[in-house]
C-alpha cells in the first residue's frame, strides 16, 4: 500500500486525544448512510409504481395497435394474416369501440366506452381473461337470449347497482331512425361476466362486446377501429412495429402502448427525478460534515503534516492523504447505505406489506422493484459528492507551511 493511503487509513482511526474527531467521522458516515438509504428506498418504491401501472396498462391494452389513415379500416381480415406473418408478432386481434350511456334496471346511468372484441383471440393480446371475476370471454360469443356483455366491477358495484345475468341498456349517441321519428339507439344486454384490472379508469369507464355486436350496435359492419398486437418480447416492440409499418404501407400506422400512455409515463420519470434532487441534499448535507472533518483533521495534524513535509512528502502526497481520508468516509458510508436500503427494500416488499387505499393508488401494498442500475447510480453520485467535498481541506493541507506547523510545538 502506498504511504499516503497508510497514512490517510489511520488518520481514520480512532485515539484517545482524538476522541472528538472520531465521533464526527462516524457521525458523517452515518449521514452519507442514510441519504443513501433513503433515496435508494424512494426510488425502488417509483419504480414499483411505475412497473405495477406498466403491467396494469399493458393487460388492458396490447403493446402495439395498428390504426388506418383516415379513420375506419375495412380490409382488417386481409391484414391480420399479414401481420402475424411478421417475426416477432405473436397474434393481432381486430377491435372496435364506441362512447355510450348505460343505463340499468335500478335507473343508475354512467357513460362508457364500449369494446367490441374477438372473444377468441382477446385474451391473448390482453390479461383480460386472467383478469375475469366472473363469467367467462367466451360467453360474448353465446347466441342464445340477448347479447352479452362484460362490465368492470368497479362500474357494476359502485355506479349501476348490477349483478350478472342482469340487463342493462346501451344507449348510442348515433341514434336510429324509428316509427316515432329520429330518435336514440337503445340495445339491451345480459351482463355475462365482470373484469376487475385494478386500474380505476378501466374497471369504471369500460365494457366488452363481441365484434359482430359493436359493429351492428354502432352502424359500421364490416368495419374495425384498429387491430391489437402482441409480441414475443416487450423490449423489441419498436423493432417489430417498424418490420408491421414496411409490410402494411403508408396508408396505416402503429402506435407504441408507451406513446399512448406518453403523459403517464412522463409523470413518473419527473416524479424520480423530483426525488434524486431532493434527497440528494440529505448526501450533500453529510458532504459537508464531510468537509468539516477533514478541516478540523488537517488543524488537529498540523505537527505530523509539517514532519511529512520535512521528510520530503510533496504537497500533492499530503492532498492524496486527506483525499483519501475524505473519500474512505464517503465509500464506507455509501456501502453501508446500499446495504440498508436493500434489506429496506425486501422487508417493504416482502415482510412489512405496507398497505395502501386501493381506491386511490390503484394498489393495495406499497410496491417495491429494486433496480441495480439506479442502485450503481446513486453510490456514484454519493461517492462523487464525497470526492468533491475533500478537495478544499486536501488544497488546505498540501498549502500548509511546515514551520508554521511545528513553530509551538
Amino acid at each position: 500500500m502506498a504511504y499516503e493511503y497508510l497514512i490517510g487509513f489511520r488518520y481514520l482511526r480512532s485515539r484517545k486525544r482524538h476522541s472528538l474527531l472520531s465521533v464526527i467521522t462516524t457521525i458523517s458516515i452515518l449521514g452519507v448512510a442514510v441519504g443513501v438509504m433513503a433515496l435508494s428506498v424512494v426510488l425502488s418504491v417509483v419504480s414499483g409504481f411505475e412497473a405495477d401501472f406498466e403491467k396494469k396498462i399493458l393487460g388492458n391494452n396490447s403493446p402495439l395497435i395498428l390504426f388506418k389513415m383516415g379513420g375506419a379500416m375495412r380490409d382488417y381480415k386481409q391484414l391480420i394474416p399479414d401481420i402475424e406473418s411478421v417475426s416477432g408478432v405473436k397474434v393481432a386481434s381486430p377491435f372496435l369501440y364506441g362512447e355510450v350511456l348505460i343505463h340499468s334496471e335500478s335507473g343508475r346511468s354512467a357513460g362508457i366506452v364500449v369494446y367490441g372484441v374477438d372473444p377468441e383471440k382477446v385474451g391473448l393480446v390482453t390479461t383480460l381473461g386472467e383478469d375475469m371475476r366472473e363469467g367467462k370471454l367466451s360467453d360474448l360469443s353465446s347466441s342464445e337470449g340477448l347479447p352479452k356483455i362484460v362490465l368492470g366491477k368497479k362500474l357494476l358495484e359502485d355506479q349501476l347497482y348490477v349483478f350478472t345475468e342482469q340487463n342493462i341498456s346501451l344507449v348510442s349517441p348515433t341514434g336510429e331512425l324509428t316509427p316515432y321519428g329520429f330518435g336514440p339507439k337503445i340495445r339491451q344486454f345480459e351482463v355475462s361476466g365482470v373484469f376487475q384490472s385494478g386500474m380505476y379508469e378501466y374497471d369504471s369507464k369500460s365494457g366488452y362486446i363481441s365484434l359482430s355486436s359493436a359493429q351492428s350496435f354502432f352502424n359500421r359492419e364490416g368495419e374495425v377501429s384498429g387491430i391489437q398486437i402482441q409480441v414475443d418480447r416487450l423490449d423489441r416492440a419498436r423493432v417489430v412495429a417498424r418490420d408491421i409499418q414496411s409490410k402494411v404501407g403508408s396508408s396505416y400506422y402503429v402506435r407504441h402502448w408507451m406513446e399512448l400512455n406518453e403523459d403517464l409515463f412522463k409523470a413518473f420519470k419527473l416524479e424520480k427525478t423530483t426525488f434524486f434532487v431532493v434527497l440528494t441534499m440529505i448526501v450533500l448535507v453529510a458532504s459537508f460534515n464531510i468537509l468539516g472533518t477533514l478541516t478540523l483533521m488537517v488543524i488537529t495534524r498540523s505537527k505530523e503534516i509539517a514532519v511529512l513535509r520535512t521528510m520530503g512528502a510533496s504537497r500533492k502526497s499530503i492532498a492524496k492523504i486527506f483525499m483519501f481520508s475524505g473519500t474512505a468516509i464517503g465509500m464506507i458510508g455509501t456501502i453501508i447505505g446500499l446495504a440498508l436500503g436493500v434489506v429496506m427494500c425486501v422487508l417493504l416488499r416482502d415482510v412489512i406489506q405496507f398497505p395502501l387505499n386501493a381506491d386511490v393508488y390503484q394498489i393495495s401494498t406499497l410496491p417495491v422493484k429494486m433496480q441495480w442500475h439506479e442502485f450503481a447510480f446513486i453510490g456514484l453520485c454519493a461517492l462523487l459528492i464525497s470526492f468533491i467535498s475533500t478537495l478544499y481541506p486536501a488544497l488546505q493541507a498540501s498549502g500548509l507551511d511546515p514551520s508554521e506547523g511545528i513553530r509551538y510545538e
